[in-house]
């Protein structure tokens, strides 16, 4: 039985990946900030929860020990907490907003990555750690220059933590595109996306999934990022 720790688990994508690795038989720790009743609907013995504040060192702090009362081994980190928000328009609220973007992506997943290290690194069965960043951070959105930036600095992290802890951790990262709309975006909205995207439908969240799959059971890849945008990172326009 495999041990998996998924942050930003409560919702969309990370619920997903939740329910997927336990309907597989896996021991799921899932850190979140959310209320634990959202995790209500899900009935299983092998799901630990890990309610923190913050993603800073006392969100570490408590994270470790809740992981070190629970598991001797973890054979897989998913980073998927995330803050997608609009850059504030007053200067004021910047500092702020920006802090807790670097927080979210880039302080936590590296405070994360280091303490899970001595649970995560043999050289004969590697650990493996996968961040998901976004295809804004190679082709940044100008209305969203803060949080491309930092989804942009998690995927330096990714390639710089695949050097630091090889031969024994395994690390890449993820770039989503258009996998799921928000209840609030209208069809003119959807439209505009499909058209800029070569595989113009919803992804959903399986297409994520068998990527993730595909980084834990491939044992010659780390260092990498694998697109699952439908084609929209190269639109023909």
């Amino acid at each position: 039985m495999r041990t998996i720790v998924i942050t930003g688990s409560s919702r969309r994508l990370g619920l997903f990946l939740v329910e997927k690795f336990l309907s597989m038989g896996d021991t799921v720790i899932a850190v979140t900030r959310s209320d634990p009743q959202d995790f209500q609907p899900i009935s299983s013995e092998h799901l630990h929860l890990i309610q923190i504040d913050s993603y800073d060192q006392l969100g570490i702090t408590k994270t470790m020990q809740a992981i070190e009362a629970l598991a001797d081994r973890v054979d897989l980190l998913i980073n998927n907490a995330s803050m997608y928000d609009a850059d504030p328009e007053s200067v004021e609220e910047l500092e702020d907003h920006y802090l807790s973007l670097f927080n979210v992506h880039m302080l936590f997943p590296s405070l994360l990555i280091s303490a899970l290290k001595e649970r995560m690194y043999n050289e004969s069965t590697p650990g493996v750690v996968i961040n998901m960043t976004d295809i804004y951070a190679d082709n940044p959105n100008p209305e969203y220059s803060l949080y491309c930036s930092t989804k942009s600095g998690l995927e330096s992290l990714t390639r710089s933590f695949a050097k630091k802890f090889a031969p024994g951790i395994r690390c890449n990262s993820i770039m989503p595109g258009p996998i799921q709309f928000l209840e609030q975006h209208t069809e003119q909205q959807k439209s505009e996306v499909y058209k800029e995207t070569l595989l113009p439908f919803e992804g959903g969240y399986m297409p994520v999934f068998q990527a993730v799959t595909f980084l834990l059971d491939n044992h010659y890849v780390t260092g990498t990022s694998i697109k699952v945008d439908g084609g929209r990172s190269i639109c023909r326009g």
